[in-house]
């Protein structure tokens, strides 16, 4: 109460008294350089009287250095915490660490070292802990004196220099060399003998700090003030631990030259025994003797680490001090990896589970404990097309039927003619495929139908349709063919033509051209069963090649069951004059539209006819005939102009930027190139073929169009309408009079433009056809007569735009395909 009144009288001086534990910190202890009071702090510290000092110190339960210390501050009493310090294998590095191996895998440490592996942060002053009964009692201790009674008082007895207290109003008493228990009696029975009716009750007060030193291989060795209660452990995280070229195992306790205790820290790590870890006294030193001896443990040990030795450790000792082996050890292949004498080193093998007891662990040494096989017994696996793949328990007589107990566990769809087993029997354990019914096993179980099971079958159904059997197939028939030799060729077979699933599949013992079948998934409805062709070739003892061939009819079931040798192929043939179903498509202004399926011979005037013919509205000039063979054909023509006008473009704007003049000019002509090509790319192929519909309904036998799948006949109504496009002032339609020519209907669009090519200006036909109105290489016509439905294309002249080689031919292309398809549309 009365510090705190003062606290409360003078503000500056609580701010330095705040600061005193800072300055202590700084000033007293090696390792805390990292905390640094201002220059103010350590001034008005310095200014206080030496007595008011003293009194701050006793208040924070610190102890002032002698006379010999720079400066008179208090050394505090510390409660050790930690944080992380340098990695160990940083701090053997820096300290040329012998025993700790750089090249072992795992990353093994020394084991140990990390229970220190950080520096003290927090010094708060011990007090208020309970002592022990035979504390001995020293100069810096106090005891805390409660009277009541007759008198109520409390006051703390500090013990002085000369191991006495001072007891108000009855003088000393020396307890010096008592221990608490002692001095505690003693004070007791001096007050009821001279304060009557007067009880008191004694506890511990301030604890007295005592100097020890921890020497030898410390990360900080030195000079410490500690708690009279501190331990050997407390020495050693008060100066950062032991440094990794130190022992722990072999910690010494010195008292004035003599070894008076041994630390063994390994006790206190691995089994938690804190009975060697003995109280310190003024004047101790705890030393660390540097490590002798190490060896490493790795591999399928449930704690792999670099362990010291102290001599006559065994190989199961040195796996008891790395907790035992884990579930997945195989002990009894263990190795010890040992320097022998010269630059060498030799490996012993080492059953550590039955001999471990008897071998004996040197310096330097290296146990490797291997893990087990990962490969798995006592199980089989499930995959392909069922409900729940992965893996079961076997059990002896275990059968297909005991893995899959009905079609239920089967995804929908199912294949139920085949399925494999994968099979590695021992020795070898080479592949073998094993094929079965699933129908047949589920029908007969228990029978030969249900195969027996071994531990790590590998069980594969398959679907009828989409499904993994061509990668499945393909990795069997690819390990198959390793594995085959001279004397025992490759066990695969292969089926082609008309079955779901052609390819190469695995041989198995007594196969049969049935089960080769049901193995491509069965027969296609193509499937020529008459006569499939059987191919073989074998070698003889001479090892020339023998090729047969035979014709199988797969209705006999004697060809059925005919057994298949190594590489036969068998092929399914095309029932003859097989096609598939074909269908034209009839619309617009026939009687009965619609999709009409065709016969081999069928012509489109069949079909027409088949329809009920055309109505009273159609306009047969304009009919308009797609088919999809020739769509194709002008996509894949489109793309190609594409690309080439992109380039065209490219090196033509690349040409501009190092040219100077035209710029102007020739950015327009770009301009215009790039229009044309934004038009081609909106542009679709339409595949339409010109035809005569005219002619076809006359069924001129020199005339005949035969119908592909796909085809389609559009027939337009009549319209009374002229289309103009292309390089006019108004490109429109235009009512259709008989009167006017070309020439009328592009004036009526208001003329060309400046970029007009008029010499070559040109008629696409309501049918597709294309009519120039001169004489021409293409076509020849003295005149163009104007029809309703027609379209009047007006080019654009390529030769004004010169940096395009291309632009005429695809304004060509596409005013014939797109403008032309235009037209169509108009009617």
């Amino acid at each position: 109460m009365e510090l705190d009144t003062r606290f409360s009288r003078n503000r500056p001086f609580v701010a330095m008294v705040s600061a005193l534990l800072l300055i202590v910190l700084a000033l007293t202890s090696t390792q805390l350089v990292a905390i640094q009071p201002s220059p103010d702090q350590i001034a008005a510290f310095k200014n206080l009287p030496a007595s008011e000092q003293k009194r701050l110190a006793a208040q924070y339960g610190v102890e002032l250095p002698g006379q010999e210390a720079a400066m008179n501050v208090p050394v505090v009493q510390p409660t050790v915490s930690v944080v992380p310090m340098k990695k160990a294998e940083d701090t053997a590095a820096s300290e040329g660490q012998a025993h700790v191996r750089k090249d072992t895998p795992q990353q093994i440490k020394p084991f140990g070292y990390d229970l220190f592996s950080g520096l003290p942060t927090t010094f708060t002053p011990i007090h208020d802990v309970p002592v022990s009964s035979d504390y001995v009692l020293g100069p810096g201790d106090s005891l805390k004196v409660n009277l009541y009674g007759k008198e109520s008082k409390a006051f703390e007895l500090p013990v002085d220099v000369e191991g006495k207290v001072y007891i108000p109003d009855l003088g000393p008493l020396s307890v010096a060399g008592l221990s608490f228990t002692e001095a505690k009696q003693k004070l007791i029975e001096t007050i009821d003998q001279k304060m009557i009716g007067v009880k008191a009750s004694i506890a511990m007060g301030q604890l007295r700090a005592i100097r020890v030193f921890v020497l030898g291989e410390a990360n900080t060795p030195g000079s410490y003030v500690v708690s009279s209660l501190s331990t050997m452990t407390n020495a050693l995280f008060l100066s950062g631990g032991v440094a990794l070229t130190g022992s722990l195992r072999d910690i010494q306790l010195k008292r004035k030259g003599e070894v008076v205790q041994h630390l063994d820290l390994y006790d206190l790590l691995l089994q938690g025994d804190t009975r060697s870890d003995a109280q310190l006294r003024s004047g101790d030193v705890v030393f660390i003797p540097p490590l002798k001896q190490s060896a490493t443990v790795r591999g399928e040990v449930k704690r792999p680490a670099i362990y010291e030795l102290k001599g006559q450790e065994s190989a199961s000792d040195l796996v008891a001090l790395a907790g035992g082996f884990t579930p997945a050890a195989y002990p009894q292949l263990s190795q010890i990896e040992r320097y022998a004498e010269g630059d060498n080193k030799i490996v012993v093998d080492l059953n550590v589970a039955a001999a471990g007891d008897d071998f004996t662990i040197k310096d330097g040494d290296v146990l490797e404990v291997p893990a087990t096989l990962k490969r798995k017994e006592g199980l089989v696996s499930l995959s392909g097309h069922v409900m729940r793949a992965g893996e079961q328990s076997w059990k002896p007589e275990m059968r297909i039927s005991d893995l899959v107990q009905s079609v239920e566990a089967l995804r929908e769809n199912p294949d139920l003619n085949y399925a494999i087993i994968k099979r590695y029997p021992e020795p070898q354990r080479s592949l073998q495929v094993i094929s079965f019914s699933p129908s047949q096993a589920l029908n007969n179980q228990g029978s030969v139908s249900d195969p027996l099971l071994q531990s790590r079958d590998e069980v594969v159904f398959f679907g009828r349709f989409e499904d993994s059997r061509e990668q499945v197939m393909e990795n069997i028939v690819a390990t198959l063919r390793s594995q085959a030799s001279i004397a025992e060729p490759a066990k695969e077979v292969a089926v082609s033509g008309n079955v779901r699933f052609p390819g190469n599949y695995p041989l198995v013992d007594g196969m049969t051209v049935e089960q080769l079948i049901y193995a491509a998934g069965g027969l296609t409805e193509k499937a020529f069963q008459l006569r499939a062709e059987l191919s073989r070739t074998e070698f003889g003892q001479d090892q020339i090649r023998q090729q047969s061939r035979f014709d199988l009819n797969l209705t006999d079931a004697k060809a059925l069951q005919q057994t298949l040798k190594s590489r036969d192929v068998l092929q399914i043939k095309t029932i003859p004059e097989w096609e598939e179903s074909q269908r034209v498509t009839l619309n617009g202004e026939v009687r009965f539209p619609g999709t009409y399926p065709i016969h081999k011979n069928d012509t489109l005037a069949d079909v027409i006819e088949r329809a009920g013919g055309l109505t009273e509205y159609a306009y047969v000039p304009g009919a308009v005939f797609t088919r999809v063979e020739l769509k194709q054909q002008q996509a894949a023509r489109l793309q190609e102009m594409r690309e080439r006008l992109k380039d065209d473009i490219a090196k033509a704007e690349l040409a501009v930027a190092n040219q100077s003049g035209e710029e102007a000019k020739s950015g327009a002509d770009i301009a215009e190139a790039q229009k044309l090509l934004d038009k081609l790319s909106s542009t679709s192929a339409t595949g339409r073929l010109v035809i005569d519909l005219e002619k076809v309904m006359a069924k001129s036998n020199e005339y005949e169009i035969p119908l592909q799948n796909g085809d389609n006949l559009f027939v337009p109504m009549r319209k009374n309408s002229v289309t103009i496009v292309g390089e006019v002032q108004l490109p429109i339609s235009q009512i259709y009079e008989s009167a006017l020519d070309y020439q009328d209907y592009i004036e009526r669009s208001g003329g060309t433009t400046d970029k007009a090519d008029e010499e070559r200006i040109y008629i696409v036909k309501a049918n597709g056809a294309v009519e120039i109105p001169d004489t021409s290489s293409w076509f020849v016509a003295s005149s163009a007569q104007v029809d309703p439905g027609d379209t009047i294309v007006v080019p654009l002249d390529a030769d004004k735009v010169d940096q395009v080689i291309l632009w005429r031919d695809l304004s060509q292309i596409f005013y014939q395909i797109a403008l032309g398809a235009a037209a169509v549309g108009s009617l």
